[in-house]
């Protein structure tokens, strides 16, 4: 009578490397849709413009605020 092997694989909760390569296409997608939505909603406020939109390469320029010289 043959004896059987438990073969674990690696997994992250039920998360296996498997259904990681399968879901994350969709998972980057959802997650570059809500970033944009937060960075377009949030636009407005002025620490953002400071700290985050001014600083993107090619676009900064769009959403830079003028320093106040007293």
């Amino acid at each position: 009578m043959p004896i059987a092997r438990i073969v674990s694989s690696p997994h992250f909760s039920f998360i296996s490397p498997e259904k990681f390569v399968k879901v994350a296409p969709n998972l980057a997608t959802w997650g570059f849709a809500a970033g944009s939505a937060v960075l377009l909603l949030g636009s407005d406020i002025p620490l953002i413009k400071k700290d985050i939109l001014s600083k993107i390469p090619i676009a900064g320029s769009y959403w830079a605020i003028e320093e106040a010289s007293e």
